[in-house]
């Protein structure tokens, strides 16, 4: 992570990742998958990997797609609002916000959202800085990290915002959190489908962040082990 080279480019780190992958298991079927920002990771390995010839199986996403595909709802758009005002009952509910109940939490919440508005305002992308480039600093918390690590994070994080995903023939499985960030629609599963028409969207009650913790975790949880389980069942016969 010290390399200031390292994670400049998602199609670098998916090739480090992959030679890495084939070292540990040159032989037999993959199964890839990864979380958030990880999912875009894990979309540029399975191309990798299958240049390479090796079969790789349903590619898990959990809550991640790619920026740069033409997808996203601007604000002068009605059905922005209406998707918003839809969302609200279910934010209220479910958001990490409610669940943690801290002071901390509301105050973070509520300056993270002030900010998205100021900068959608001044036609900026969600994280990207005044000035150029981006970081992930205003969209969560970054001081638990080392300085190294961080800066490897907000390195990666405009690798991801420059990459631009091309069409992928094999099939995705999206796990889609059903509630969305207050002033933000991510759009997972509608994204992933322009480029890799073959993806399966499971919606999941939660948030981004509470989907992967307790309960919302086990529907998830139960519905990845019977696919994995399938498909390597299949490929054993």
């Amino acid at each position: 992570m010290p390399d200031v080279k390292f994670g400049s480019s998602v199609e670098s780190i998916a090739d480090h990742y992959a030679d890495a992958l084939v070292k540990f298991q040159p032989k037999g079927a993959l199964m890839l998958g990864g979380y958030c920002l990880g999912a875009i990771v894990a979309l540029a390995m399975a191309k990798n990997l299958r240049a390479r010839g090796r079969k790789v199986g349903p590619l898990v996403v959990i809550d991640g797609a790619p920026e740069n595909t033409g997808i996203a709802l601007r604000r002068w758009n009605p059905r922005y609002w209406l998707e918003l005002a839809r969302n609200l009952p279910g934010w209220f509910n479910h958001a990490d916000l409610m669940r943690s109940r801290t002071l901390r939490s509301l105050i973070w919440s509520l300056s993270n959202n002030a900010s998205a508005i100021s900068r959608g305002a001044i036609g900026l992308r969600r994280g990207e800085k005044l000035g150029g480039g981006y970081s992930l600093d205003g969209i969560m918390d970054l001081s638990i990290y080392q300085p190294a690590h961080k800066l490897f994070i907000n390195r990666l994080f405009s690798a991801l915002f420059a990459y631009v995903p091309k069409e992928y023939s094999g099939d995705v499985v999206v796990y889609e959190a059903k509630i969305t960030p207050l002033l933000y629609l991510p759009l997972i599963g509608q994204t992933w489908r322009k480029f890799a028409p073959q993806s399966e969207i499971v919606g999941i009650v939660g948030t981004h962040i509470s989907m992967m913790r307790e309960p919302y975790v086990d529907a998830l949880a139960n519905d990845l082990r019977r696919r994995i389980a399938e498909f390597f069942s299949v490929d054993k016969s």
